[in-house]
């Protein structure tokens, strides 16, 4: 991801996180004004949602660093590190929610309800779907890893302020086991979702395979000087792919010829594949035979012009 894309994840993070704390406030305030612990309980919810965002915020401070010595390859997996973070967070809440519905089924809590919890309920639902519509759309526009998994997170505070509504309407009509259902129900379906970010985290963290390499092969093979193509090797994450390959070429092509093949096939890939952001390739000495004469004739064509050129 460019300096750019960075700056624009950044502002995106900082407009969430406002409303974020906006929601979390709502909820916290007027579920201590109520004693509606269920309120207070999603209002920090969301507050986990608003620390979500200050840590990626600071993930993408830090992965926008260019690379250094202490850094060569750059500082891209930060962001990944703050996905897994988040995750993390996801399950904390998750504990958090089925050892509250514990607690509701031990000692029911009756709340002081009246029609503006349903209004603040509502209303901050209506800017969690706002929200979540938003950071997903701009994650896949700029393929970014924290904003996806991050809209993830706030996709989950929709279902327990839904839950919340649910219970506040159990409660008026005089069926609280209702709320410990729901809010079981959303632990999971959260629990699920930190998995959901968790796994890709890990598979980038250790270097797993983004790309197919069969389509990186039949690329490769389509340049008319390549014999052969093995060892296909990809990691990173999806705006930023990392390629390294074995290529066999002729062995009386010059090295200056050679190392020139080398960037026309990193090009080639880079025009070819969405966010490769590096492509090594290894050349190895091949007897050209299997190839055809045609395809053998327009090599030498083409080394022959190449001489002329550079002599």
């Amino acid at each position: 991801m460019n300096f750019q894309k960075y700056k624009s994840v950044r502002r995106v993070l900082l407009t969430i996180l406002i409303l974020n704390i906006i929601v979390a406030l709502s909820k916290i305030i007027y579920g201590t004004i109520t004693n509606t612990s269920s309120m207070i309980a999603d209002g920090y919810h969301s507050v986990s949602d608003g620390a979500s965002n200050i840590i990626g915020i600071i993930a993408i401070w830090l992965a926008s660093k260019p690379a250094d010595k202490k850094h060569p390859y750059g500082h891209h997996k930060f962001e990944t590190l703050a996905t897994i973070v988040i995750s993390l967070l996801l399950f904390f809440v998750s504990f958090e929610i089925l050892s509250d519905a514990y607690e509701r089924l031990k000692n029911p809590v009756v709340p002081d309800i009246d029609i503006f919890n349903f209004v603040v309920m509502i209303a901050t639902l209506l800017i969690n779907i706002l929200v979540v519509w938003y950071e997903h759309k701009k994650g896949k526009e700029l393929k970014s890893s924290i904003l996806i998994s991050d809209s993830k997170h706030t996709k989950s505070d929709i279902y327990v302020s839904i839950s919340v509504i649910i219970s506040l309407l159990a409660v008026e009509l005089g069926l609280e086991i209702v709320d410990t259902i729901v809010a079981a129900v959303i632990a999971v379906l959260i629990i699920k979702a930190g998995f959901e970010i968790l796994i890709p985290g890990i598979n980038i963290l250790s270097d797993a395979n983004i790309i197919d390499t069969d389509e990186i092969y039949d690329l490769v093979m389509l340049m008319p000087e390549v014999i052969f193509c093995h060892k296909i090797r990809t990691r990173g994450k999806e705006d930023y792919v990392m390629i390294d390959l074995h290529v066999g070429i002729d062995r009386d092509f010059t090295l200056e010829y050679a190392h020139i093949l080398s960037h026309d096939i990193e090009d080639m890939l880079k025009s070819k594949l969405d966010g490769i952001g590096e492509v090594i390739v290894h050349m190895e000495p091949a007897i050209l035979k299997e190839k055809d004469i045609a395809i053998k004739k327009e090599i030498e064509s083409r080394m022959k012009n190449f001489n002329k050129i550079n002599k």
